[in-house]
């Protein structure tokens, strides 16, 4: 369920301006600043996959904290990205998607957009609010596949994105 602020009475172009957050709670600030850590460091390029806007929508779904698009703008400044263009409404930023250690992170990087059993896998473990997203543990998450009913569909494909997930791990990221 996610959670929202009372944003009643602010001029919604306010919302897109990165002094918002400013104004934001502490611990809604420490979670917004913690997820961006976990997800991005610089690079020479822009990132177009995903603007301010889309952004501050992948962190209320991994976290179901609702954030403006300033307020995000604002924590990514905070963070040390400063926008490609500061005169787009949506900024992008010259970052880059980190690479995960868990399997979760790791399949969501690599299937989530495929039309394959590897893409139903993965957009299945993020629709789930309760999938162990941080697991590096082959018989935890299978544990909890077969606790949750998963089907053999499902666990035959986990079982070749868990091979390839290690094949990654021990050439350390430079195949798949």
């Amino acid at each position: 369920m996610n959670t929202y602020r009372n944003i009643i009475d602010i001029d919604t172009e306010d919302l897109n301006h990165p002094n918002c957050y400013k104004n934001m709670g502490l611990q809604e600030k420490q979670n917004l600043d913690e997820w961006i850590k976990s997800k991005f460091e610089p690079s020479k390029r822009i990132y177009r996959n995903r603007s301010s806007y889309g952004l501050k929508h992948d962190f209320d779904r991994d976290t179901g904290i609702y954030v403006t698009n300033g307020e995000f703008k604002g924590a990514m400044l905070a963070a040390g990205f400063a926008p490609a263009n500061e005169k787009e409404l949506n900024w992008h930023f010259k970052i880059k998607e980190k690479e995960p250690d868990s399997f979760y992170g790791w399949c969501i990087k690599r299937y989530k957009h495929r039309d394959s059993p590897l893409g139903d896998l993965a957009r299945d473990m993020e629709d789930d609010r309760r999938f162990p997203k941080a697991s590096t543990d082959k018989k935890e998450i299978e544990a909890y596949m077969i606790d949750r009913h998963g089907c053999y569909g499902a666990l035959k494909a986990f079982e070749k994105a868990w091979r390839y997930y290690e094949n990654f791990k021990i050439t350390d990221g430079k195949s798949i």
